[in-house]
């Protein structure tokens, strides 16, 4: 309801649309697998391994959601055993065609495969370790400040408790003299 002309039934009916059922979840993995046994597999998608991996499969690049309930997603199931069965069909073809490479089959759902890079990972291990090492001298640094500014202010503490005995000595010792006159 981003637009301010929008009402409730056009909010209702476009979440509507976005809403996909287990047929239609079904159906799209369905048109991808063709697609992808028709013209290949694309070198940045993945093909699922098992049908478990196919249930929980997430692309929404390619418009494929995660089939929640494992029990409809079988190929036993009432409704959609059919569609499950050519599933796992396509499954097992697009395994014969392309071989079992572990580039093209993925045993975990497809979201979004990261490949891992060494000297990205080398840079930011490297940024993170000089920025821990910056910190913890830092750190220690403060610590060590801290710590003289204690004992700096505990020495004067105690400087200034003998300059108070000796006021306090002095003032007696002026007491006992009060017959002293002062000379100017």
């Amino acid at each position: 309801m981003n637009n301010p002309g929008s009402t409730v039934a056009d909010f209702v009916a476009e979440s509507g649309s976005k809403r996909q059922t287990v047929q239609q979840r079904i159906e799209r993995r369905l048109e991808v697998l063709q697609e992808w046994l028709r013209e290949g597999v694309p070198p940045d998608k993945l093909v699922p391994k098992s049908l478990k991996a196919a249930r929980v499969w997430n692309d929404a690049e390619l418009g494929i959601l995660p089939i929640v309930s494992p029990n409809e997603f079988t190929t036993t199931h009432k409704v959609y055993g059919k569609l499950v069965r050519d599933t796992a069909d396509l499954l097992t073809t697009l395994k014969n065609q392309f071989g079992k490479s572990k580039r093209q089959l993925a045993s975990t759902p497809a979201t979004t495969t990261v490949k891992f890079d060494r000297k990205t990972f080398d840079r930011q291990l490297e940024a993170a370790v000089s920025q821990w090492h910056s910190e913890r001298d830092q750190q220690v640094h403060e610590k060590k400040r801290a710590d003289a500014a204690e004992m700096r202010s505990v020495m004067l503490l105690e400087e200034n408790k003998q300059k108070d005995e000796l006021i306090s000595d002095l003032r007696r010792q002026l007491a006992a003299r009060r017959g002293l006159k002062v000379v100017e």
